[in-house]
């Protein structure tokens, strides 16, 4: 399975970055956690089924204590996911991850899903709001 970089992103244009949604000030002096997720589905099906559950997630996410701020790309054609998200901490992001609808979600989605991934890495508040091309380079080819 390949990946899909910045270098390529620019020359895919199949590929949609929702711009990213602030929904709390980063403080520049502190330090954050950031994650990127990769999730593939399995055919036209298993993205029906991600966007018709993608606005009750998106809606748990604004609402979600301990959230800085998202954002999420899709290679549509290729049926190939991505959000990328920054946290107060592991603690807010488990939060958000154990409840409803984003763990509805992800039951219903598990047996359209290839290989997903998880990346987490530690950000200053200074680069928040986070880039698709740096936040790419934190991801393993290897991993899924």
């Amino acid at each position: 399975m390949s990946w899909i970089y910045p270098e390529a992103a620019r020359r895919e244009p199949s590929i949609v970055d929702r711009r990213w949604e602030a929904v709390a000030t980063a403080d520049p002096a502190r330090e954050y956690l950031a994650l990127l997720s990769y999730l593939p589905l399995r055919g036209y099906r298993g993205t029906l089924a991600l966007f018709r559950r993608s606005q009750a997630v998106g809606a748990q996410l604004a609402n979600t204590p301990g959230l800085i701020g998202f954002t999420f790309r899709a290679k549509i054609l290729g049926h190939r996911f991505w959000t990328l998200s920054v946290w107060e901490d592991e603690q807010a992001l488990m939060a958000f991850v154990g409840r409803d609808p984003h763990l509805g979600t992800m039951d219903a989605l598990r047996p359209r899903m290839g290989d997903v991934g998880f990346f987490r890495w530690r950000v200053r508040g200074t680069e928040v709001p986070l880039a698709w091309d740096d936040a790419m380079h934190h991801a393993d080819p290897k991993s899924a």
